[in-house]
């Protein structure tokens, strides 16, 4: 999972201070995320996903894909909309 989280932070284009402050947690404690010195605890996984729009299936697993498509093309509409 550490290398997804890597992945996840390099695709959205953000520093390891930028990701942790988004998650309320420091540099530190994403660097050891990513390099496996730490796990990963249910509620970093649950604001994971729910911050950055991540698939729960992608985080755990590798399958599928990076961002829930729903959420995704819900705000294609309303930008489109607007």
């Amino acid at each position: 999972m550490n290398e997804r989280i890597r992945a996840l932070r390099k695709e959205l284009n953000l520093t390891m201070e930028k990701f942790g402050i988004r998650l309320g947690v420091g540099k530190t404690a994403i660097s050891k995320l990513e390099n496996g010195e730490r796990n990963l605890t249910d509620q970093m996984f649950k604001s994971i996903c729910r911050e950055f729009n991540v698939s729960e299936d992608w985080l755990r697993s590798g399958h599928g894909n990076m961002f829930n498509s729903s959420s995704q093309d819900e705000l294609e509409n309303l930008a489109i909309k607007y």
